[in-house]
């Protein structure tokens, strides 16, 4: 598990820096031993966005949101995601559910500002 998390860190570090090659590698390692890691599929989701592989992208952010349905963050990135893509109808339930798990959080503050340009 110790490696598990050195590995998620490193894949973290990579994608914040803009290496998301290396990013990507890392995070397919973590799910080669667990395919069911909500972080390492968040993380690839990202790292996936910015390298312009839309669609995978947000297939693996929003397993990661049905992996961890309560993670406010997944859920929040997902609705964005989705936005960003212009599929409002498949967004808003993911902005819905993080203020519906807690409306005062930033998460839940950020995802009522993304609501209210849908009205």
């Amino acid at each position: 598990m110790a490696a598990d998390n050195t590995t998620m860190q490193q894949a973290h570090e990579h994608r914040i820096n803009g290496q998301y090659d290396d990013a990507l590698e890392l995070y397919q390692q973590v799910l080669d031993e667990n395919a069911e890691n909500a972080e390492a599929l968040w993380g690839m989701g990202l790292s996936l966005m910015n390298t312009g592989e839309f669609d995978e992208a947000l297939e693996m952010i929003a397993r990661a949101a049905e992996i961890e349905p309560e993670n406010q963050l997944y859920l929040l990135d997902a609705g964005k995601h989705y936005t960003m893509l212009g599929m409002y109808d498949e967004a808003r339930p993911f902005f819905e559910r993080v203020i519906e798990l807690d409306a005062g959080s930033k998460h839940g503050v950020e995802a009522q500002k993304q609501l209210s340009y849908y009205d």
